[in-house]
C-alpha cells in the first residue's frame, strides 16, 4: 500500500490480501468497517515474439522478452545459424535491435535461450527461434 492515511491509496499485492477500511465521523457517532479481498491468481508466462523488423520504420525495431509475473531477467542469449552468440542481456527493458558489434545482422532465423525469475522466485526457461526481417 503506498499510504495508509491518504484518501486514495494504491495497492499492488503479489499475494492474496484482505484490505479493511474503517469509516467514522469526527464526533464518534458512528463507525463502519468494510473489507475487500483482492485474490491473486498466480499465473506466470515467459514469451518472445517470433519475428521483428529492425528496418528503421519506427515499428518493431527491437525485440523484447515479455510475460506475466516476471521479476527479473537472468539471461537472454541469441545465436546465429552458426552458433555464434550475437546478443546477450539481463535487462527486460533493453531488447535486441538486430545488430552484432554495431553491424546490422542479415535477415535470417536466430535461436535464443531465456532464463527469468517469476515473482515466486521460480526460474523459468524458454528456448525458441526469432526471424529477423529487414
Amino acid at each position: 500500500m503506498d499510504c495508509e492515511d491518504c484518501p486514495s491509496p494504491e495497492v499492488q499485492p503479489l499475494d492474496s490480501t484482505e484490505y479493511c477500511v474503517v469509516i467514522s465521523d469526527e464526533n464518534g457517532c458512528f463507525e463502519v468497517e468494510r473489507c475487500i479481498l483482492i485474490a491473486i491468481d498466480k499465473k506466470y508466462s515467459l514469451n518472445v515474439p517470433q519475428s521483428f523488423s529492425p528496418n528503421g520504420d519506427g515499428s518493431n525495431e527491437r525485440i523484447f522478452v515479455k510475460g506475466w509475473g516476471l521479476d527479473k531477467l537472468l539471461e537472454w542469449r541469441i545465436y546465429n545459424r552458426w552458433g555464434q552468440q550475437v546478443y546477450e542481456s539481463a535487462d527486460l527493458d533493453e531488447g535486441w535491435d538486430g545488430s552484432y558489434r554495431g553491424e546490422p545482422q542479415n535477415m535470417d532465423t536466430y535461436a535464443y535461450v531465456v532464463r527469468a525469475l517469476n515473482f515466486d522466485g521460480e526460474e523459468m526457461v524458454l528456448e525458441g527461434f526469432i526471424t529477423l526481417i529487414r
